[in-house]
């Protein structure tokens, strides 16, 4: 598994060509995103992984002619993974909510 750093260099990188991209972490029941746009990315990224979260992939969306395309991209060790192309279409699904969220999603440094 890479590094969070890394992880999170990736998805900056990508965000320089999209409108928004996010990491989705995967938890038993729910999925959780650092969003590109977020302030301290690696520090949210870190607080999920320790609460349980397993990074999966990145989802990009990008605006084009008035209208937002979808689109992801597992990691590594995801790649290969049956179950990840009906995991990350079902996110796709709810692309509204997502964006909706990022728009919302402000990260703050956790309290020591």
């Amino acid at each position: 598994m890479k590094k969070t750093s890394d992880l999170v260099h990736e998805m900056l990188t990508e965000a320089k060509k999209a409108w928004l991209v996010a990491i989705a972490v995967g938890f038993e029941n729910e999925t959780k995103f650092v969003f590109s746009s977020q302030r301290h990315p690696l520090e949210e990224l870190n607080q999920l992984v320790q609460k349980g979260g397993s990074p999966i992939g990145l989802l990009r969306f990008d605006k084009e002619n008035g209208t937002i395309q979808g689109s992801y991209r597992p990691f590594e060790e995801y790649e290969n993974e049956e179950w990840v192309k009906k995991y990350f279409a079902g996110l796709l699904d709810n692309a509204g909510d997502i964006i909706a969220l990022s728009q919302h999603q402000h990260s703050f440094p956790a309290a020591s």
